[in-house]
């Protein structure tokens, strides 16, 4: 009876495998700034994506073909249309002139996960670059983030959203944040 039971459960547990989607939801929340860093202040931006792969998440299963799922809109304008809202929190003007140009690049944003004996592997990589340019003097910072985890059950595509958003969401606060980069979007370059 046990092993009849035992059969069932696996039986059940292998038809339970999640439908991942073509494509998923990104949306990384910022947190307009509470403070005015710039007064008059004008920029241009542009996203840049220079990634060699367009997924953000990769499914690997055991002798299945890997799933890629891409983002719903194209990473390199949601980014660039985010880091824009937190800069015109700050009282940034953002528009199609101004004295400094400022490129926001994609060089890695994916999470992958990767199925082992007994638990799965979620591992994240999200790097962007920023590219400031003020009268032929160039600012370029790199911003990166990673995590590993491992654990019995597959993560849900909610779950790989969550952790993506996330990370994306703390590096744009972060490049908001940089004191350096300030300086050249206000144009006082260092």
């Amino acid at each position: 009876m046990k092993k009849s039971l035992l059969l069932l459960v696996t039986l059940m547990l292998s038809g339970c495998a999640t439908h991942w989607p073509e494509t998923a939801l990104l949306n990384p929340q910022i947190i307009p700034a509470n403070q005015q860093y710039y007064a008059g202040n004008r920029i241009t931006m542009e996203g840049v994506d220079k990634r060699e792969a367009a997924h953000v998440f990769y499914i690997k299963k055991k002798e299945k073909t890997p799933v890629l799922v891409n983002s719903e809109r194209p990473l390199n304008l949601l980014l660039a249309e985010k880091l824009a809202e937190g800069l015109r929190s700050q009282g940034l003007e953002v528009g199609n002139s101004g004295t400094t140009n400022l490129t926001l690049a994609i060089s890695s944003a994916v999470v992958t996960v990767e199925e082992q004996t007994f638990t799965y592997i979620t591992k994240s990589r999200v790097s962007l670059q920023v590219m400031a340019d003020f009268q032929g003097n160039r600012l370029s910072k790199q911003f990166n983030m990673s995590s590993s985890k491992e654990e019995p059950g597959e993560p849900s595509i909610a779950e790989l959203e969550f952790l993506l958003n996330q990370q994306l969401g703390n590096l744009l606060q972060q490049i908001m944040a940089d004191e350096a980069l300030r300086s050249y979007l206000k144009g006082q370059p260092s």
